[in-house]
């Protein structure tokens, strides 16, 4: 019993004198932390730049009406949802359907480039949220379509060739709706 107390009480000395060597140490508010999600899905700088190089890339593949420049952007098993939702199922499917879109409908048509997000997947693999404003066009049903926001979802992945699109998504983004969005955007 007696040699119980004995370590209980060179316990609490050895406890007292570390405290007395490094005073303040349970005073010490602990510094606020990055968000782990913040860290964990944060693109390396040298990648960020290649994967906002890929995006602008389209953009200016497009203005141009330049096929194989979009080509080159995507990769062989690249799938692609646009706008009205028509699923087009690699890379030569998607320069195909792109082709005779930008032949016709979209043959004076420009997009501008308003706002990039990236975050990595991991792995090589990133996500690209594209905020652009596109000029007013008139569908094939002759619908005309007024100057607008869409939102362009890439998932891209490195490889030999750099970062390439492997899928896309391309939505319309309601300006209507948008003003009553319940959750804000807290990223500043």
């Amino acid at each position: 019993m007696k040699t119980t107390g004995v370590n209980v009480t060179a316990f609490l000395l050895l406890a007292a004198a570390a405290l007395v060597v490094r005073p303040g140490v349970l005073a010490q508010k602990p510094k606020p932390a990055e968000p782990p999600q913040a860290r964990a899905n944060a693109l390396a700088n040298e990648d960020d730049q290649a994967v906002r190089k890929t995006v602008f890339g389209f953009e200016g593949a497009w203005n141009t009406h330049d096929m194989e420049a979009i080509a080159k952007l995507f990769r062989e098993d690249a799938e692609f949802v646009n706008v009205v939702g028509k699923h087009w199922h690699g890379r030569d499917a998607i320069v195909a359907a792109h082709a005779a879109f930008h032949e016709t409908v979209f043959k004076n048509h420009r997009i501008k480039i308003d706002a990039v997000e990236t975050r990595s997947l991991g792995n090589g693999h990133a996500i690209a949220v594209v905020t652009e404003t596109v000029d007013g066009f008139t569908t094939p049903g002759g619908q005309v379509m007024p100057k607008a926001q869409d939102r362009l979802t890439l998932v891209l992945v490195d490889g030999p060739e750099g970062w390439k699109i492997a899928h896309g998504h391309n939505v319309v983004v309601d300006a209507a709706a948008a003003r009553h969005n319940p959750v804000k955007d807290v990223r500043k």
